[in-house]
């Protein structure tokens, strides 16, 4: 064999073994403005961007699971053709105020359309839930068990819904701290995250809060506030979800997360009750993942 062929053979040999970026998906939420992120995953389906582990925090869970399910596209169609009347009445489940004021039962069961009694083991693509465990007052990614359940309890806003109890846990909404859930994607070993944020920006009053230091000092709030009582009343479990805020308030600013691309749709005046809305979340989700793509594929060698 010459020399040359033993290069070509060497070179051949490197190429097989130089392996891609496993590249991470990052969903935000925002309630129906995370639809916006539906138009996004359908862009990078489109190009052929690999993705190999997904997270989704607060509504952003909920297109998470339905993309890693590969349900994505029923997801959609669901959501634009269904009549806007049901969706109020899916969200409107009123219960004896204790822990919450609607149940979120019904919620649970529309979700479970899309991932049905799935486990997380059972579902495509790897899949990590945010939530918040008002206990601890700590941050809980949910990667096993029922999927329906984890995005009730990832959607569960705190005195609004009733929370969901996982053994000496009581979950609720992840999105106090991790608006955008990309950090347990590097903390897992994906080497590149695409983000995609869909959240409104913190109102005029978090923004002047913000300008506190002592409401930065997260840990030191926490500690004093832990507590082991699992019956938590719906006053408690309020002020339990306002002192995490407190604490939490850089973490409702994206430039706070880490990512590699992040795709922000241009959905300015659509608040979270636009439940109208969902095929023009979509596509703007849509033009601003085609604005990314260039830097993604770059970034990737594709």
């Amino acid at each position: 064999m010459s020399d040359d062929q033993l290069k070509n053979n060497n070179l051949k040999q490197e190429n097989i073994q130089i392996k891609r970026k496993t590249v991470g998906l990052a969903v935000g939420g925002g309630f129906i403005r995370s639809t916006a992120a539906i138009g996004a995953i359908e862009v990078l389906q489109e190009n052929n961007i690999p993705i190999d582990l997904v997270s989704g925090c607060s509504s952003g869970a909920a297109v998470a699971s339905a993309y890693a399910a590969g349900t994505l596209r029923q997801f959609k169609e669901r959501l634009i053709r269904g009549p806007r009347r049901e969706y109020w009445r899916i969200i409107f489940e009123p219960t004896v105020p204790k822990e919450g004021l609607l149940k979120g039962e019904r919620n649970r069961r529309f979700f479970e359309e899309f991932v049905g009694d799935k486990n997380f083991s059972d579902l495509q693509k790897k899949l990590l839930i945010l939530t918040t465990d008002l206990i601890s007052m700590k941050e809980v990614v949910v990667d096993s068990g029922r999927v329906g359940r984890a995005i009730q309890a990832a959607t569960s806003v705190p005195g609004v819904f009733v929370p969901v109890k996982d053994g000496s846990r009581i979950l609720v909404d992840g999105g106090n701290f991790n608006i955008i859930p990309s950090k347990i994607l590097y903390q897992k070993g994906v080497d590149y995250v695409i983000a995609i944020h869909t959240a409104q920006l913190p109102n005029l009053i978090t923004r002047f809060l913000s300008n506190f230091k002592h409401l930065h000092k997260r840990d030191q709030i926490i500690e004093q506030k832990k507590i082991k009582n699992l019956d938590l009343n719906i006053l408690q479990i309020v002020l339990r979800a306002v002192k995490i805020s407190s604490g939490q308030i850089k973490n409702f600013y994206y430039s706070n997360f880490p990512y590699d691309a992040l795709i922000i749709p241009d959905i300015t005046g659509i608040k979270r009750w636009h439940i109208g809305r969902v095929n023009y979340l979509v596509n703007q989700g849509r033009k601003a993942a085609e604005a990314m793509l260039p830097k993604i594929k770059s970034d990737l060698g594709l």
